[in-house]
């Protein structure tokens, strides 16, 4: 490959040996894609070299929040291994549907890094069974039963499975 220099005798023209560059928005297209490519004619065939490049993005989150609402109730009675959770952006029934059967994670800091690996945290998991009224709240179920420290507490509703 060779080597192009950069610096410029002539102000707006391409450097010597290099392929010509149309203008700065050429380079600033070819930039957005990821790629920048440079033309090298070879005696049998034509050769495109692509180089990756990382633009500065946001990271994804893969998660919506949630509050704990409390536990499933009637009355007189209150049923502590289903609770309720309400999801933000979510306001009805039908916008419930979609998060059925979607994980939710409960995290708690642990004392004494008494989580998995030698973590400072501890996560219930759990999943949506259902929606539960029509405002959007969500009945789930987690894997140990939410102690009622955590009501009005946060948990991570993660977009997966997906049932798309």
């Amino acid at each position: 490959m060779p080597q192009y220099s950069l610096s410029v005798s002539d102000h707006g023209k391409a450097p010597q040996g290099c392929p010509a560059i149309a203008s700065l928005e050429a380079i600033y297209e070819n930039y957005t894609k990821y790629s920048l490519g440079i033309n090298k004619k070879s005696s049998t065939h034509q050769t495109k070299s692509h180089i990756m490049t990382k633009q500065n993005t946001q990271p994804v989150r893969l998660y919506l929040p949630g509050a704990i609402l409390g536990y499933k109730r009637g009355l007189r009675n209150q049923y502590n291994h289903t609770s309720l959770i309400k999801i933000k952006g979510c306001d009805s029934k039908e916008d419930a549907q979609f998060y059925l059967g979607k994980r939710i994670a409960y995290i708690t800091k642990s004392s004494k890094g008494g989580g998995k690996n030698g973590s400072k945290f501890r996560v219930n998991w759990g999943k949506v069974c259902r929606s539960h009224g029509s405002n959007g709240v969500v009945r789930c179920k987690f894997a140990r039963d939410l102690d009622p420290q955590s009501i009005g507490g946060r948990v991570r509703i993660m977009l997966y499975p997906s049932r798309v």
